[in-house]
């Protein structure tokens, strides 16, 4: 009898961790990771890691190397690395994207189909796609193949618990072609309705104190004398604003302008790091990149408190930038001449 109402626990325990959306490997649309509420991440974005055959001296790959390095050095290790998009030169489906995309994932550990930033796989890597990812077919493929495999059918959107701060990953779409203006000043496609739905139905069912998007596109940036604001997301900008004020979101981290700021949304810059962001409303984040420059930045998870830090630069001896920069327009050139080149560092 005893033996027998054992087993019935078991069973009821298991079905409960699995209607509750626990994942063990963290492989689910809902992962939940039992962390303290104190604890730290590492933000990177812009990587532009390109294969040898492409980066004659491999640049971009010993930069991001160089700061995974770093990163994972630390006495004190970040509970995981958050990347948000252009993790690649170009993507796409072609054998050349195939190539770069391969070399972004030998900078990491697999285990289990997921990635890590340390050889005891116990940091993990979370990354959303960038327009860079995208290129040139249009779609993610190589991005799927070698990267995240774990997130297609949900169409690279997924959210993550840590302790009482739930993270949401959303990707914000390739280039936005359909203007002859975005040619060179690049935007995002943007979020789609099914993206606005779905991250206000993860946000209204949100249990956890502390909410943070992370997407490859900024939703607002500096504007130029003509008030036009370049670099941002071309669908939904207003409405994804609203949503994240709405429900308190206490941080938003982009990269793609390859700039380090911080705004409110009534545009205010913000420099003086670091800053509380739970004594604002929500403040969105760029990040500098880790193409040109080696850079990261930690964001810390303080008691109730989030703390944002500045953007970092890790002192790499063999950059060039503009080695890098000649060395990818003269490939882009050849691979794709009948596609608009967009800007350097875009």
């Amino acid at each position: 009898m005893e033996k027998l109402k054992l087993k019935i626990l078991v069973v009821f325990l298991f079905c409960t961790l699995l209607l509750s959306g626990f994942a063990v490997q963290g492989f689910s649309c809902n992962e939940i990771v039992q962390e303290e509420n104190n604890f730290y991440f590492v933000h990177i974005t812009d990587t532009h890691v390109m294969h040898k055959l492409y980066d004659r001296d491999e640049s971009t790959k010993k930069i991001f190397t160089s700061v995974i390095e770093k990163i994972t050095s630390f006495d004190e290790k970040p509970a995981f690395v958050a990347i948000t998009g252009d993790l690649v030169e170009w993507g796409g489906s072609g054998i050349s994207g195939a190539l770069n995309c391969k070399t972004f994932a030998d900078c990491l550990y697999e285990k289990d189909g997921r990635l890590y930033a340390d050889v005891d796989y116990n940091i993990p890597v979370y990354t959303t796609p960038g327009n860079h990812d995208y290129c040139f077919n249009y779609n993610l493929r190589n991005y799927h193949r070698f990267i995240d495999k774990n997130h297609v059918d949900e169409k690279d959107r997924y959210n993550v618990t840590y302790g009482n701060v739930e993270l949401f990953f959303i990707d914000s779409g390739p280039n936005h072609y359909f203007h002859p203006k975005y040619w060179t000043d690049i935007v995002g496609d943007g979020l789609y309705k099914c993206d606005i739905n779905w991250l206000e139905n993860k946000l209204s069912n949100c249990n956890s104190e502390k909410k943070i998007v992370l997407m490859h596109h900024p939703a607002i940036n500096e504007r130029r004398d003509d008030g036009s604001m370049g670099g941002v997301i071309f669908r939904n900008r207003e409405e994804f604003i609203e949503l994240c004020e709405t429900y308190n979101v206490n941080l938003v981290l982009a990269g793609h302008t390859h700039n380090s700021r911080v705004y409110d949304s009534d545009e205010e810059m913000y420099d003086n790091y670091p800053i509380n962001s739970s004594l604002y409303s929500t403040l969105y984040v760029q990040s500098d990149d880790c193409k040109q420059g080696c850079h990261y930045r930690n964001v810390s998870i303080v008691g109730n408190d989030i703390w944002l830090g500045g953007s970092e630069e890790v002192n790499v001896n063999f950059i060039d930038s503009q080695d890098i920069d000649e060395t990818t327009i003269s490939h882009l050139t050849f691979l794709n001449r009948r596609t608009p080149i967009q800007a350097s560092g875009s």
